[in-house]
């Protein structure tokens, strides 16, 4: 589009969007919980064409001199080239460091850290959150909270034993799974500021004409954790899209809640399986090229090299959930 302002503009005009969404309209947001069966938590959220996945992983770490009662829990945005041709190889993306940081505020007090401890002062939990952006059409910090919420939602820590002789801590599997008890649950809503309407949802040719943008974090007891704006707003317009963001997130906890108890595993096939895909397609791929594979024995470190190569023969976003569904699953 030549002119992507007047273009807009034409359609707002008539008070639609380019996307035939009315001017208050969301796209369409599924959740599927528990996709990865080898986490202790883990969600997928596809807002309109924005996919995130977000799974929680567990080890056993030493605790801190100044909090020797109290586990971890980190989150970390991953934004791979794959999902949008803006984001390049190498170092993270300063928007992924931002969202990063972003999401540490929002559950910095979201879960009780001394829950995590299993044995005072020596052995607690810390919990790896990982966010992964699978395909990026506009708003996608909305999605990832989301995301990070189911995920924390249906996390279970497993049963651990210690064993006497070496006081050496184990994960007991025939043990009782605890769920993570969580304080609040958080949501985030965020509105695109151009000309002088506010747009919910904005898709990614609507941020990218912006003219700023307002976030606001919301949590299921109606408490507004986080506000973050890059826009000039009066305060009439914060006070309209404050009252926006409390119906559109009780919407959104409505929909978690309800996946949360219906335990929806849609989505629920093996992650050896998909790694075994992965190793195959990146194999083949080294195969024809005749160049060997690049050692690395880590789950992660195999999934990532394999995105690495598909963005350097052009594999499509569809082309790469497929790959990584072998039960052809419609998303």
């Amino acid at each position: 589009i030549a002119q992507p302002k007047q273009y807009q503009r034409l359609f707002l005009k008539d008070e639609i969007r380019p996307d035939g969404r009315a001017m208050t309209g969301c796209r369409e947001v599924k959740i599927h919980v528990n996709t990865v069966s080898s986490a202790l938590g883990s969600a997928m959220v596809c807002c309109g064409n924005t996919r995130v996945i977000a799974g929680i992983k567990g080890r056993f770490a030493e605790p801190t001199i100044n909090n020797p009662n109290s586990g971890y829990l980190i989150p970390n945005m991953i934004l791979p080239m794959t999902c949008n041709t803006k984001y390049k190889p190498g170092f993270p993306a300063d928007v992924g460091v931002a969202m990063s940081n972003k999401l540490e505020t929002l559950i910095t007090d979201v879960t009780d850290l001394m829950e995590l401890c299993i044995v005072p002062g020596k052995v607690v939990w810390s919990l790896n959150l990982d966010v992964v952006c699978i395909n990026d059409d506009g708003n996608v910090l909305d999605a990832a909270v989301l995301a990070m919420s189911a995920a924390l939602n249906n996390t279970w820590l497993p049963a651990t034993h210690v064993i006497e002789e070496t006081g050496r801590v184990v994960v007991d599997p025939e043990g009782e799974k605890s769920r993570l008890e969580l304080k609040f649950i958080p949501i985030a809503v965020t509105l695109s500021v151009f000309d002088d309407e506010t747009l919910p949802d904005p898709s990614e040719d609507e941020e990218k004409i912006q003219s700023g943008s307002i976030t606001c974090c919301i949590d299921d007891q109606s408490k507004i954790r986080a506000l973050w704006s890059s826009a000039n707003l009066n305060d009439d317009v914060i006070s309209a899209a404050l009252l926006y963001v409390q119906k559109r997130a009780s919407v959104l906890l409505s929909v978690l809640r309800k996946v949360s108890k219906t335990h929806d595993t849609v989505l629920c096939y093996s992650y050896l399986t998909i790694l075994h895909n992965i190793r195959c397609q990146y194999d083949m791929l080294c195969t024809v090229l005749r160049t060997p594979r690049p050692t690395g024995n880590k789950s992660w470190n195999c999934v990532m090299d394999w995105l690495g190569w598909a963005a350097k023969f052009e594999t499509t976003t569809e082309e790469f959930l497929s790959a990584l569904n072998p039960f052809s699953i419609e998303l």
